[in-house]
């Protein structure tokens, strides 16, 4: 469990913080303005709402033309491979902020069992950052993805790209994800799917082709049979007769 040991705010606007390290790792929440931190090497754009783990013993600065506020929260270990530079996003209510300044609050105030509930208060952060994590990982961005397409298995205004671009990737490592992990494209997932759904209504009948083809999605009845048959083999009326 990773151990809490400092907070600090920056309370009013600044522009440029000239590189420095520490010995831990430095988890900052931006708060107000928009800007450039660099780690290492690389440049991570942020805005409120952003929140950057960063590694230990590595330079990092920031800089905004407007200027910019955020906490900084300091602790012993984060579960990064080594290297990785985390960045997350707060929750539209932004439960990170909120539970970040009472865990300032205690830390300033320090009360009875001021510890303790610093401690917890932490633990809730690391709990924020661990479900976002997982949230960003490989299978919960593929589940995703098949998640929407199985929404959208009957509309055929569906926009695949549109789906593609919700994910945290460039589409291109998006469908290598995809592929990676379903042996099929986003695209051939989308037809295997409607493809399947139509043989289900072609079996028990009382459907025309037409009104198949509206059902998984395809406006056009040529498109739709042209497709059945190419991944089936037969068109749709000889696949019913059978």
């Amino acid at each position: 469990m990773s151990k809490f040991y400092s907070i600090g705010v920056i309370p009013s606007p600044i522009h440029v913080f000239k590189p420095h390290q520490h010995k831990t790792w430095e988890i900052v929440a931006y708060t107000h303005g928009t800007g450039t931190a660099t780690v290492g090497d690389k440049e991570y754009p942020f805005e409120p709402g952003t929140i950057i783990c960063m590694p230990p013993n590595i330079d990092h600065s920031e800089r905004s033309e407007s200027g910019y506020r955020n906490i900084y929260i300091h602790t012993d270990e984060y579960p990064a491979n080594a290297g990785q530079v985390p960045v997350y996003a707060d929750g539209e209510e932004r439960p990170f902020y909120h539970v970040a300044m009472l865990l300032y609050r205690e830390s300033r105030l320090r009360q009875g069992n001021w510890k303790l509930v610093a401690q917890d208060f932490f633990d809730i952060l690391m709990l924020y950052l661990n479900r976002w994590q997982s949230a960003n990982s490989t299978p919960h961005l593929v589940e995703r993805l098949k998640h929407a397409i199985f929404e959208n298995l009957h509309n055929p205004g569906f926009d695949l790209g549109a789906a593609l671009d919700d994910l945290p990737l460039s589409r291109d490592h998006a469908r290598k994800l995809f592929v990676e992990n379903t042996g099929k494209t986003p695209l051939q997932y989308l037809t295997a799917l409607r493809v399947d759904e139509a043989q289900h209504l072609l079996r028990y009948g009382g459907y025309s082709v037409k009104e198949i083809s509206r059902r998984v999605g395809y406006e056009d009845p040529y498109y739709f049979s042209r497709l059945f048959k190419k991944w089936v083999g037969v068109s749709p009326e000889n696949f019913a007769r059978t």
